[in-house]
Order: structure tokens, then C-alpha cells, then sequence
């Protein structure tokens, strides 16, 4: 660096901040990226499962496709399997390091400065701009910038340091890289459910191709009585289904991380400081998944903050209402969805899985409008094969009931 004053500094180089960075830069702001470890997407923390949105929109390379999904298997606390099958490709599968890394590498050939194992630790306004104070190793920097996008991820310790504190829950994740697995196919990936095996979330499997897989879950500390890798390690122990898969392979690496869950709806900016991505709540409930929206909050909060630096005063609250506009229907969809199947029991999921597993109207509306990055879509015709189902059947009406009910009351409590 040659400079303490900067336009723009981007607080974390995962794919919001790498995504605000490369935009901010390729805007001509002059662009600081710091990353608290030395590179980019190290350690990786997700399944890096993303949508085919994002290859579309962003224009992102099909080379980072690992993998490609186009089914998956709800596997209930019984062991009963429904299984979704689309005709065309819902997601690929991604290597989180080599990505966070490339955006990294395009933000730089725009730009932007990166600086890695530098620790931003708290912000405030000086002089008229957002001062943000930072170690690297024994060093302390004190940087200057007009603008200020925190995309550290889910903890946030850099915005409550600075005086923002979203409304959060995390949960705590972690999975197994593994090889050598005795898998069904390569396109399906598998969720297990439950609250035996997971406490206030789920398990899951997510194929690589070639008998790799990452196999991992995340709880609620509110609800488990030990860390995940007590859960986790049982699961491929004992579980009925993930079990079977596991036997015989072995753990390439191990990957932890947490999932954010947004419990209130405090707004994602402060004149002078934006968040995105993980640290603003930009994930589906629902998953946990949120790289897509990651990168389009990003995108957005950089063409903000050039709007800003440009003297558009209303800029900021604009920011707000184009990311929600985009996304924001989805990410309260799923946080309601959420709360709704946490209330549900392990007989009530049993029962749910099973009646999609032998209902073709209930599985073909899935199957039809079923959209990861778009969950919204499916309540709906869901809405409407769950209540033909509930008519003729009596003991999935009450699990029906409750879980539209418990959706309903997210939305009372909003």
C-alpha cells in the first residue's frame, strides 16, 4: 500500500466482498481489499453449492462447476426417502477456496488492493470519513476511506465493533470431505432430518462425482447438548441411510464454519457503511446457502458506494431497497419457512416426507416449480397439492395444519 485514503475498503475477501471489491474497482474507486487470513478462501467453510443463477447472471466460468445437481433426497428421521428429480440442472458444486480466490484475482486485475492477514477491528467517523483501524501480524494500519463494506461473514464482530449489529443467530456447522463413498448417483444430493441427528437444523450429503462427497450438518446451540462433531461423527456412525454412504471412505479435510440466521429486520447500512453477504443476513434459512446473494449484495454495495462518493445522498437508503428488491423476498420467505419447520416434531417430518415420497400430484409440484435460489415460488402449488392431500387424509392434515400455522405466526410476529 502507498496510501492510507482510500474510496472504498472491503472488509473480507469471501464472494461479497471479493464481489464489491472487483465492482468497486472496475468503477474506478480506488479499492482496498483486506482479508484477516493470508489468502483468499482459506480455510473454505461451505458445501460451495450454488445456483445456476449465479453462472447466468454474473457470467461466472463453467470451469468452477465440480459438480452438477439436478435431484434431491429427503431422508426422514424413519428412514423413508422421497425423492426430487428436475429435468434440467438446479446447482453446481464448487471448490469455495479457487473461487473466493479468482474473484480475488479479477478485483485485483481491476484495481484493487489486496492485503491479506490484515484484522479490521472497528470503524468510526473521522472528518468527514470512515476511519478503520486494523492489524497485520505486530502492525497496526489506520486507514481513511469514503465508504465502508463490511463482508467478513457471519460473526460480524467488525460491524458490532463499529456500532451496527444485525439481528442474528448463528448455528454451527461442519462437514467431512470424503472419498472413496458408496453413493447413489453423482446428481442427487441427500438430506437428512431429524432432531436426533441434527438439533435444529439438518444433515446432509453433497456429491463431487466419483464417490466424493462432502457429508456434513449444522445445529442450534440452543438445542444440541454437544458440538456438531459429536452429531456429525454419529451420523456417519449410526445413521440408516448416511451410514451405508459413508462406509469404507475416508476424510480428505475437514470444513467448519456458521450459518446466520436473521432475527430481526434492522436495515444493512449506515450512512458511510454498508454490509453484505453473511454479515448482513444474505443467506435462505431454509439451507443455509448463500453465495448467490452474496455476490449480488456485493455488486450492489459497491455500485452504492460509487453513487455515494458521486454525491448521491440518497444512495444509501437505496441500497436497501435494491438488495431487498432483488432478493429480500427470499430471504424472509425462508427465514418464516425455518421457524416453521423447527416447530415441527420428528413425527410430523416423517409423516411429510413420507406423503411426498407417495403423493405424485404433491412431488410433481415440487418438482415442477421447485427452485433452490427461488424457494418462494413453491408455496403456492405446495400450498395447494398440501391442502388436496390434507382433505383426503387425516393424519397428514394435522401435520399440514401446524405447518402452515407456525407460518402463519412468523408472519403475525414480524
Amino acid at each position: 500500500m502507498t496510501t492510507d485514503r482510500w474510496d472504498v475498503v472491503v472488509v473480507g475477501a469471501g464472494p461479497a466482498g471479493g464481489m464489491a471489491a472487483w465492482t468497486a474497482a472496475a468503477a474506478g474507486l480506488r479499492t482496498l481489499l483486506l482479508e484477516e487470513h493470508p489468502e483468499p478462501g482459506a480455510p473454505p467453510h461451505c458445501t460451495g453449492k450454488l445456483s445456476i443463477h449465479a453462472f447466468a447472471d454474473l457470467s461466472l466460468p463453467a470451469s468452477f462447476a465440480r459438480n452438477t445437481l439436478r435431484a434431491a433426497r429427503i431422508c426422514a428421521p424413519s428412514g423413508v426417502v422421497a425423492e426430487i428429480r428436475r429435468s434440467r440442472a438446479d446447482s453446481h458444486v464448487v471448490d469455495r477456496d479457487a473461487f473466493d480466490r479468482w474473484l480475488t484475482e479479477r478485483a485485483v486485475e481491476a484495481g484493487a488492493v489486496f492485503v491479506g492477514g490484515a484484522r479490521a477491528k472497528a470503524a468510526s467517523w473521522d472528518r468527514g470519513l470512515m476511519r478503520v483501524d486494523a492489524d497485520r501480524g505486530r502492525s497496526s494500519m489506520a486507514l481513511r476511506a469514503a465508504v465502508v463494506i463490511d463482508a467478513e461473514g457471519p460473526r460480524a464482530q467488525f460491524a458490532n465493533a463499529s456500532g451496527i449489529e444485525p439481528r442474528r443467530h448463528l448455528l454451527a456447522g461442519l462437514q467431512y470431505e470424503m472419498e472413496g463413498l458408496d453413493l447413489v448417483d453423482d446428481d442427487g444430493a441427500e438430506v437428512y432430518a431429524g432432531r436426533t441427528w441434527a438439533p435444529g437444523f439438518f444433515a446432509w450429503l453433497m456429491p463431487l462425482g466419483g464417490g466424493a462427497a462432502r457429508i456434513g450438518l449444522a445445529v442450534d446451540p440452543r438445542e444440541a447438548t454437544g458440538p456438531p462433531v459429536q452429531y456429525l461423527d454419529r451420523l456417519i456412525a449410526a445413521h440408516p441411510i448416511a451410514s451405508r454412504r459413508a462406509c469404507g471412505g475416508r476424510v480428505v479435510r475437514k470444513l467448519a464454519g456458521s450459518i446466520p440466521l436473521l432475527t430481526g429486520d434492522r436495515p444493512a447500512f449506515r450512512p458511510g457503511f454498508l454490509l453484505a453477504g453473511d454479515a448482513a443476513g444474505h443467506v435462505k434459512a431454509t439451507s443455509g446457502g448463500g453465495i448467490y446473494y452474496a455476490l449480488l449484495g456485493g455488486r450492489v454495495a459497491a455500485e452504492t458506494a460509487a453513487r455515494a462518493i458521486g454525491g448521491d445522498k440518497g444512495a444509501w437508503r437505496d441500497y436497501e431497497r435494491r438488495w431487498r428488491r432483488q432478493f429480500g423476498r427470499e430471504v424472509r420467505f425462508t427465514a418464516r419457512v425455518r421457524r416453521a419447520l423447527a416447530s415441527m416434531t420428528d413425527e410430523d417430518m416423517n409423516r411429510f416426507v413420507g406423503t411426498v415420497a407417495g403423493d405424485d400430484r404433491l412431488r410433481r409440484a415440487i418438482e415442477r416449480h421447485g427452485d433452490t435460489q427461488y424457494q418462494s415460488r413453491l408455496f403456492n402449488p405446495v400450498l395447494g397439492a398440501s391442502l388436496a392431500r390434507a382433505a383426503r387424509d387425516r393424519a397428514f392434515a394435522g401435520t399440514a395444519t401446524r405447518l402452515i400455522g407456525a407460518m402463519i405466526r412468523t408472519y403475525v410476529s414480524d
